[in-house]
C-alpha cells in the first residue's frame, strides 16, 4: 500500500478544504486536525479518514454560516463592470471593463465569479494565451493591460493550451470564515468548469501566474502551484504543470481526459 493511499499531503488537504496553509496550521494547534510524520519522513501528512469526516463538517459549518444567495457563474460580458469594480476595490486594476468584455467575445469560457445577492463577492481569470505571449508575460515584458483578443486562444479539443491567472480575489471586507466560503465556492465552481473542459478533449498543459500580493501568493500555493526562480524583483512566478500535479482542482478534469483517450485507444 502506498501512503498516498491512506494519507493526504499538506497542500491536498489545504485544496480539499478551501484553506490557506496558515489555517491548516490553526486547525492543527487546536487539535481538529493531526500531524502524522512517517518514518524517515520530515514533511508531515494527514489521515484522510480525519480529514474527510473534518470535511463534511466543515462544509456543513460554512453552509449554515452562510444562508444568503450565494452563487458561482461564469462571467459574462455584463458582469464586468461589477468585476471591474470589485478588482479596483481590492488591489486596483488596469484591465478596463471593455478591455475584459474584447476579450470574452473571444472565448466566454475563462473568467469566473461568485456572487453573493447579485454582487460579485469573488473571482479568478484563467486566461487562455499563445505560447509566445505567455512568455512575453512570465519575463515581465507585458502586463495583463497589453494582452488584446488576438493573444487569446478558444478551448478546443486535441490542441495544447497554456493559460494565466490574469487575475484573483476574495472579499477583503469580509471575516475569515465567510472569505473562506466564497473560495471555496469559488474553487469547487472551477473543478466542475476545467472537467467539462476536460470532457470535451480540451488539453490545457500549463497554468502560470504571478503575484506580488500575500493573499496572491497564498492562493497560488493553495492551488498546487510551484514558484518559478527568479523573481521578477518582488513579483513571484508560479506554474501548475497538468501532468504532473496532483492538485485536487485538477483531478476529474484530468481523469475525464483518461476517458477520452482510452476510449481512442480502445
Amino acid at each position: 500500500m502506498k501512503l498516498s493511499d491512506k494519507y493526504y499531503s499538506g497542500r491536498e488537504v489545504q485544496n480539499l478544504l478551501g484553506i490557506t496553509e496558515p489555517r491548516l496550521r490553526t486547525l492543527v494547534a487546536n487539535k481538529q486536525l493531526t500531524k502524522h510524520f512517517p518514518p524517515g519522513r520530515k514533511t508531515a501528512v494527514y489521515l484522510k479518514a480525519e480529514v474527510n469526516a473534518f470535511a463534511e463538517k466543515w462544509e456543513a459549518f460554512l453552509l449554515a454560516k452562510e444562508p444568503a444567495k450565494i452563487e458561482f457563474a461564469v462571467a459574462k460580458p455584463e458582469d464586468m463592470q461589477a468585476e471591474y469594480d470589485f478588482a479596483q476595490n481590492v488591489y486596483g486594476t488596469s484591465i478596463t471593463v471593455e478591455q475584459r468584455q474584447a476579450w470574452l467575445a473571444k472565448n466566454p469560457e475563462f473568467d469566473y465569479i461568485v456572487k453573493r445577492d447579485n454582487k460579485v463577492v469573488a473571482y479568478l481569470t484563467l486566461l487562455p494565451l499563445k505560447h509566445e505571449t505567455v512568455q512575453a508575460f512570465m519575463e515581465g515584458k507585458i502586463r495583463g493591460k497589453d494582452i488584446t483578443p488576438d493573444d487569446i486562444e478558444t478551448f478546443e479539443p486535441n490542441k495544447a493550451i497554456e493559460c494565466i491567472i490574469i487575475g484573483t480575489a476574495t472579499d477583503p471586507d469580509v471575516e475569515e470564515t465567510t472569505s473562506t466560503y466564497y473560495m471555496l465556492v469559488l474553487i469547487r465552481g472551477i473543478m466542475r468548469e476545467l472537467q467539462k473542459l476536460g470532457a470535451r478533449g480540451v488539453g490545457i498543459t500549463k497554468i502560470f501566474g504571478t503575484s506580488e500580493s500575500p493573499k496572491g501568493i497564498a492562493m497560488a500555493l493553495h492551488l498546487g502551484m510551484d514558484e518559478i526562480k527568479p523573481r521578477l524583483g518582488k513579483r513571484l512566478r508560479f506554474v501548475l504543470e497538468i501532468d504532473k500535479s496532483e492538485s485536487f482542482l485538477l483531478k476529474a478534469y484530468k481523469a475525464e481526459l483518461t476517458k477520452i483517450k482510452n476510449c481512442s485507444n480502445s
